[in-house]
């Protein structure tokens, strides 16, 4: 019987273990800080930066918003486009009219045409090559501008002006750098390839079909170093974009995936991002087109939507999709930011051969330096935290936020940058809380 028991917990166990939570943030539960969301980045300290129509909003992981705007910093009253981060933390900000922007933590910088080497007060897109060069999309005023520019510090502003078909003016969309150190460019007339050297273009024409369409409007590249396109097409009659597909290439051969040949319903690709084996799509650019289907996960196999759920993704157009440190994915729609939340692998279950039948929560050692292991029990499934706090009741640091299974679960609390003292660990779900008193001696 408890060889059985055993196994069935094993599998209830197993089934569960990719559980996700879903949940979705607007204006009103953001502390008022979202408005229209248009892009996203994750820094190196696992911050999400939001792109809004006239602000720059950092969010942290004990749900703290900080808004950056006209009235407090250096960011313009203006649309953000495009948003990314460096490993030293420096935020980089295209904008809408208001040149490239560039955060450091303290000082804002803003590059204009009259300030530097920049030809366009409208950036569309911002990403950095290997040596750490800064690369951007801009929107050419005219035929003589780049549509693409590389800054390498100071005053050294590189223009490429190697993409042009007299009538398109160069604008890019979408930057990428794959793993072997090439950038990618996304336009209107295909995507460009930059070796260092020179400068190779790829086309539906020239690809026969392996792209999707070629007006690129997204450029990813996974872990395996297959650069991904989100495409749109031309309708040869009025000259006007349609939907073009997801385009695959690995290097040497391409794929594709769009409503005539896959589960993907639409061809309209606004964002990728990639999650362990799992592609993520976004569709729809909301206000251009009406053909808005929603979140796609892809598993290499089959194909799953999610679109105007209130339980999961509630709405039916995506901007933006990034995955941060805890492998969660973060989802910008029109007004609302949703995160689905994947149990971590920091959290151990403990499989024991029955299902406990009340609450605990322990702490091994205690007193420790500088980790301990958090224990505790839960006797059904459901959405709990395990916080850490001072004395005076501040929250510190958040261990647990997930979904989890009944069972015997730990997790590890490292105390390394906390001064010697005295903390409250606490469980927090459904109709349970417990504190657990912890001592830190260093």
């Amino acid at each position: 019987m408890k060889t059985f028991l055993k196994l069935f917990i094993l599998f209830f166990i197993v089934s569960n273990m990719y559980a996700q939570t879903w949940t979705t943030y607007d204006y009103n539960n953001s502390n008022y800080s979202l408005t229209a969301t248009y892009c996203l980045t994750v820094d190196a300290s696992n911050n999400i930066w939001i792109g809004t129509n006239r602000s720059i909003v950092k969010f942290n992981q004990l749900n703290t918003w900080t808004v950056y705007d006209a009235s407090n910093s250096g960011m313009p009253n203006d649309r953000v486009v495009d948003i990314a981060t460096t490993g030293t933390n420096s935020v980089w900000v295209c904008t809408y009219g208001s040149g490239l922007l560039n955060f450091n933590g303290s000082m804002w910088q803003q590059y204009l045409p009259s300030n530097c080497g920049i030809l366009s007060n409208y950036t569309y897109c911002v990403g950095f090559d290997t040596p750490g060069n800064v690369w951007m999309g801009i929107l050419s005023a005219n035929a003589q501008n780049a549509g693409v520019m590389k800054w390498s510090g100071g005053n050294n502003w590189t223009p490429y002006n190697n993409f042009f078909d007299g009538y398109n003016y160069k604008n890019v969309e979408a930057i990428a750098k794959d793993n072997a150190g090439n950038i990618w460019c996304g336009t209107s007339i295909g995507v460009f390839k930059f070796d260092g050297t020179n400068w190779t273009p790829y086309t539906k024409e020239n690809t026969s079909g392996g792209l999707c369409g070629n007006y690129v409007r997204t450029i990813a590249v996974d872990a395996s170093g297959n650069i991904w396109f989100g495409c749109e097409d031309k309708d040869p009659v009025t000259g006007y974009p349609i939907a073009g597909g997801l385009s695959k290439f690995t290097g040497t051969s391409w794929s594709n995936y769009k409503p005539s040949n896959s589960n993907l319903t639409t061809g309209y690709i606004s964002a990728i991002a990639f999650r362990n084996n799992e592609v993520w799509v976004g569709t729809g650019f909301c206000g251009e087109v009406s053909d808005n289907k929603g979140l796609f996960k892809f598993d290499g196999t089959n194909w799953t939507n999610y679109a105007n759920n209130t339980s999961t993704f509630p709405g039916a157009c995506v901007f933006d999709i990034v995955v941060d440190k805890n492998n969660n994915l973060w989802v910008a729609g029109p007004n609302i930011l949703t995160k689905i939340n994947f149990t971590p692998s920091g959290i151990e279950d403990n499989y024991k051969d029955i299902i406990p039948t009340q609450y605990s929560l322990n702490a091994y050692p205690n007193p420790f330096n500088p980790t301990t292991k958090i224990e505790f029990s839960i006797p059904k499934q459901g959405k709990y935290t395990i916080k850490i706090y001072n004395t005076l009741g501040q929250e510190l640091s958040m261990l647990v936020d997930h979904e989890l299974v009944a069972g015997v679960h730990s997790v590890t609390f490292d105390a390394s940058g906390f001064a010697s003292g005295i903390y409250i660990c606490k469980l927090n779900g459904d109709n349970v809380s417990l504190s657990k008193k912890i001592v830190l001696t260093k």
